[in-house]
């Protein structure tokens, strides 16, 4: 493995689910060159691709994609920018958790709860985070 492969790995790393077995796949990404070469390998088309992170004042964005049955979700967070503007540990843990509600609410979505109970949500909602800041 070439170094500039390595350092693109570590860009981009999926994650655990195995809360339950999500129907969501998600992963971390963390430059928007490795996006990029994620939406291409999914064959997401250049046309259709979002934007890195969704508009200028964003710190993080969680984008939702579906791919011959899979259903993906790629949590956007450009770490050199966040570095160079001083966001602390503390506010990426805090973008981290809120993605993770995001992609809570898409597994939810998905296999059509309306209504889980407060200790599962909570429990979720942590379990996805943990491993979105493992993966940070």
């Amino acid at each position: 493995m070439s170094k500039k492969d390595k350092k693109d790995k570590k860009q981009l790393e999926y994650c655990d689910r195995s809360l339950i077995l999500s129907p969501i796949y998600y992963a971390l990404c963390t430059s928007e060159k490795v996006f990029n070469k994620e939406l291409k390998r999914l064959g997401i088309a250049k046309k259709d691709r979002p934007s890195f992170i969704l508009n200028e004042w964003s710190h993080a964005s969680v984008h939702h994609f579906e791919n011959d049955g899979k259903y993906i979700s790629l949590v956007c967070v450009d770490k050199q920018k966040n570095e160079e503007n001083g966001v602390t540990p503390n506010e990426i843990c805090g973008l981290l958790i809120h993605e993770a509600v995001h992609i809570w609410q898409e597994i939810k979505e998905n296999i059509g709860e309306c209504e889980p109970s407060r200790e599962f949500e909570a429990y979720s909602i942590q379990c996805i985070a943990q491993r979105l800041i493992e993966a940070y």
